[in-house]
């Protein structure tokens, strides 16, 4: 929908705004500075560091993220 996330105003008054993704789904909800935050997030990523990246995998855990 978006070419990438968009801060909207969901108010008339511009105290209460949204972050949709380049998709248009709600990423969430709260003040600008909520949002902007939020923005700052999804655009720095978060990828662990080269040297730690598989180094710990640990197969006697369940988990929804390798560890």
């Amino acid at each position: 929908m978006y070419t990438r996330p968009m801060i909207l105003p969901l108010d008339s008054t511009g105290r209460i705004y949204v972050l949709e993704d380049e998709k248009g789904q709600v990423v969430g909800t709260g003040s600008r500075e909520v949002c902007e935050t939020l923005l700052y997030i999804i655009g720095a990523g978060l990828t662990p560091p080269a040297d730690q990246s598989q180094s710990k995998v640990r197969n006697n855990v369940r988990a929804a993220i390798t560890i």
